[in-house]
């Protein structure tokens, strides 16, 4: 049964898609507007001969598409040059909006989300004008015959006969141009060509930074990509092809089947290279694998970030955040994606729950979910860790736990009675951990809610690995947080332990402390993420590092160690079987005085004390050293480490560039509301988002206000979690408030929060065979062959719904470019060329940034590949 509408909806401009925008932010728009407003003035603006060869080839644009894919196939030097001159002015942009967003103490978010931007007043005069024109010629002049249509897009059909047998009501847009008559521009068609062109850019240069890293890319979004870079005759022969496909008129003409196998399970075998690597050696904060002869090591797949592309490539996508007409774009797909959800609801809510009811067995409470965002030190709640210290009291109130400033040793009752405190006394609201409406916009505040009765050596007691008594209060805290895990049998978490960065045995002190008391015991339900505080400028005042390259020395030198020589590091070696991530972690509303760009200091360089390095300096080295580290581990067998921060809580929204670039999954994303741009790529390219409503409601963002249900039925991949149950969480079952809360408030169906545990499923670090047990065999399939509704109770209709949705958007915006209407569209192929860093007769493989053209960008965008792709 179908239900069809007759046209898409086109919703207002972005004018009004801002409803939160900060008052503040209003007095810095200016400066940032008028800096934009120049420079793509300059692009776009452009002499009247230019104007007059752009009527002239609206006038002819019917048989140029005759000649489309001839044109794109061709080389020309003017558009090697626009192409370039293009991503430099794209590129100054990027560089112009970070500067002044850290000039203005990194409060403003004024590039990202200003609906007084003049970049869209001066699109809106463009197409304003052109549309006049034309209409203008074709009344002084003899209108000319009508163009001839053009040639077909291909069309790809579902021939899944899994998909496609799923019944329900589909809803589809259709078009007719010859009943909308002359209502779509010319100047509009190419303002979404262009668009979708810098959508493929930039998930283009997101799946070159997740291969060279060794993490996931979306397999559907991969698909895409390589059929908008394939020639016209593959094109074609996928045509002929999906037209000999026998299906149903029910099912969308744009969706494209998945494999016919799907993604074999992850297979970590042993390499010879990778025995070879007998040593390390860090050049420019990058540790480099060389060989015993003392020349770099050659491992499959292996190639070093490059910090000169990266910064391109980040400036470029900052740009792009800021584009008027593409902000437009992407704000008027969102809202289609959250309509198209709306009316999917309505028509096929009681169908998706009569699929559930016939699954036996399986409910919401019985199915695998996994607190992907939760700090060990918080793990628990207020009422538990009460119950423990009164427990402690009274079971060894003599222990030395604790050493003085003077050097004095302490017991517990000594601390105790020092604050005239007996284990009676003792309550949860003298114990003050929870945050409360105080904390809001106050994360200095909140940090001093892990002191329990705000006494920090309490903490250091209680809530730390490292101290007196070995960090054993801590391990039997965490025991029984775990051990309340294995008694739920369906709730998980990734607990986050803290790796300082100032001293180079901080890992092998907490491997011993883990296997000390049998903390690994727990790895059916556990894995383990290390979070990296990124305070350096304050072990800097303290004397406790001389640069930064030594916190990066410290932070990766003992995993390649225990890596490359495991019987030498055997504690290590096992504890890092179980860590699946890295987290970068610390408020990031804290202002950035610093830009990270080429003339920031190397790692080796920065010794400065009274400035920190920016979050996207953190991010990148922790990224650039993963690289090789990955490397080694899949050669020898072991699963990659990822990188998965905690970003867009608060500050400035380019954080979350930096992340889609680098970052496997992110933690919050709170701000992609604010970036229509970023958002609609972070959903074309399903990166995962754990997201805390609770937690953000007593920090930084009311409930009411949170963006977690848009981001959920627009598509975006987001989960649930905790954050810190200690601080914001009442039961024992603190994920099951998490969902509980959010169903009332938000009136999730059943559906919703069961997709919302398999998203957390999906997300997680844990290994392929446990992700087989809990949610099927076949759960790397694209589409409804992934999803087993026997495990996950998640109905195959939002499966299918959720899947030709996201086809459908992605063959939008990777059509081939002459199918985006509004006259021809050219591209040159340019080749690839390599450099090889010097010294040490190993480097690693740079771009050089004047050719590092990798085929281009189908479509009207004026940009050039990546500079960091797949080799």
């Amino acid at each position: 049964m179908n239900t069809s509408s007759s046209s898409e909806e086109i919703f207002p401009d972005t004018a009004g898609c801002q409803d939160d925008a900060d008052s503040s932010s209003s007095s810095s728009s200016g400066s940032n507007s008028n800096a934009a407003s120049s420079t793509l003035k300059r692009r776009r603006l452009r002499s009247p001969e230019s104007q007059q060869q752009q009527q002239q080839r609206t006038d002819d644009s019917g048989s140029e598409k005759e000649d489309c894919s001839r044109s794109r196939r061709g080389s020309n030097d003017d558009d090697d040059d626009d192409m370039l001159e293009s991503a430099e002015l794209m590129e100054s942009l990027g560089a112009e909006i970070l500067h002044r967003v850290a000039g203005s103490g990194g409060n403003s978010a004024t590039p990202f989300n200003v609906s007084k931007f003049p970049i869209q007043r001066i699109e809106s005069d463009l197409h304003k004008m052109e549309h006049f024109q034309h209409q203008h010629q074709h009344q002084l002049a003899v209108p000319p015959p009508p163009p001839p249509p053009p040639p077909p897009a291909p069309q790809l059909v579902l021939d899944d006969g899994h998909t496609r047998s799923i019944q329900f009501k589909r809803i589809h847009v259709t078009e007719d141009e010859q009943q909308l008559g002359f209502s779509v521009s010319v100047a509009s068609d190419e303002s979404a060509a262009e668009a979708c062109g810098h959508l493929t850019w930039a998930l283009r240069a997101r799946r070159g930074y997740m291969a060279t890293a060794g993490q996931p890319f979306c397999q559907t979004a991969a698909r895409y990509l390589a059929r908008r870079g394939s020639s016209d005759g593959s094109a074609g022969e996928a045509s002929a092809a999906a037209a000999a496909t026998p299906g149903p008129a029910s099912v969308s003409a744009t969706l494209q089947a998945p494999a016919a196998d799907g993604e074999e399970a992850p297979v970590f075998s042993r390499s010879e290279s990778a025995e070879a690597a007998v040593a390390i050696e860090m050049r420019g904060g990058v540790f480099h694998l060389l060989a015993a002869d003392g020349n770099a090591l050659r491992l499959p797949g292996l190639r070093y970030a490059d910090r000169d592309a990266f910064l391109s490539d980040h400036k470029i996508l900052i740009a792009l955040t800021s584009d008027g007409p593409l902000k437009s774009y992407c704000f008027r797909r969102l809202s289609f994606l959250l309509a198209k959800h709306q009316l999917h609801s309505l028509l096929n809510e009681f169908a998706e729950s009569a699929e559930q009811k016939l699954v036996p067995h399986r409910d919401f409470y019985n199915i695998r979910k996994v607190d992907n965002h939760i700090h060990g030190a918080s793990a628990m709640n207020q009422k538990h860790l009460l119950r423990f210290i009164k427990r402690c009291l009274k079971a060894c109130p003599g222990e030395k736990v604790y050493v003085d400033k003077s050097g004095q040793l302490l017991s517990l009752k000594e601390i105790f009675e020092a604050m005239k405190i007996t284990a009676y006394d003792l309550n949860i609201d003298m114990l003050d951990v929870h945050a409360d409406k105080h904390t809001f916009q106050r994360f200095d505040k909140f940090n001093s809610k892990y002191n329990p009765l705000g006494r920090n050596h309490l903490r250091e007691v209680f809530l730390k690995s490292d101290n007196y008594i070995g960090g054993r209060f801590f391990a039997q805290l965490l025991r029984e947080v775990m051990q309340d895990l294995r008694n739920s049998t369906y709730q998980n978490a990734e607990l986050r332990l803290s790796i300082y960065g100032r001293s180079s045995n901080e890992w092998h002190r907490l491997a011993s402390w883990a296997h000390e008391h049998r903390l690994l015991d727990f790895g059916d339900n556990v894995r383990w993420i290390i979070q990296v505080p990124r305070l350096f400028d304050v072990y800097r005042r303290h004397g406790q590092l001389d640069n930064f390259q030594t916190f990066l020395d410290n932070l990766f030198r003992p995993l390649f160690d225990a890596t490359m020589d495991p019987e030498g590091h055997p504690q290590l070696a096992s504890f890092l079987q179980s860590v699946v991530a890295f987290d970068s972690v610390d408020d990031e509303s804290k202002p950035e005085s610093v830009v990270f760009d080429r003339d920031s200091p190397e790692p080796a360089d920065w010794t400065d004390a009274d400035r920190n390095p920016p979050y996207a300096y953190y991010l990148f080295y922790m990224y650039a050293n993963l690289v090789p580290l990955n490397a080694l581990r899949k050669a020898r067998g072991i699963q990659p480490i990822t990188l998965r921060p905690h970003c867009g809580e608060a500050g400035p929204v380019h954080h979350l560039a930096t992340a889609f670039l680098l970052a496997d999954n992110i933690n919050h994303g709170l701000l992609l509301r604010k970036a229509p741009v970023l958002q609609y790529l972070y959903y074309l390219a399903q990166v995962p988002m754990a997201m805390s409503p609770l937690s953000n409601n007593s920090l930084f963002l009311p409930y009411s206000r949170s963006p977690l249900p848009d981001f959920l039925a627009r598509g975006l991949c987001v989960t649930l979690s905790t954050d810190d149950p200690l601080m914001f969480h009442f039961t024992k079952e603190p994920l099951m408030e998490e969902y509980s809360i959010a169903a009332q408030v938000w009136k999730l169906s059943n559906t919703d929060m069961c997709e919302l545990a398999r998203n957390s499923v999906l997300m997680s670090g844990f290994p392929h065979d446990v992700k087989q047990r809990w949610l099927g065999s076949g759960y790397q399939l694209e589409g409804v062959p992934g999803n087993d509704i026997r495990h996950t109770n998640l109905p195959s209709i939002r499966v299918a719904f959720r899947y030709e949705t996201l086809l459908h958007e992605l063959d939008l915006v990777t059509a081939p470019p002459c199918h985006h209407g509004g006259g021809s569209v050219s591209s040159s192929n340019h080749q690839q060329q390599q450099r090889h860093s010097s010294g040490g007769g190993g480097g690693s493989r740079r771009v050089s940034r004047s050719h590092s053209l990798h085929g281009g960008v189908s479509g009207t965008s004026p940009l050039p590949g990546p500079a960091m792709f797949l080799p």
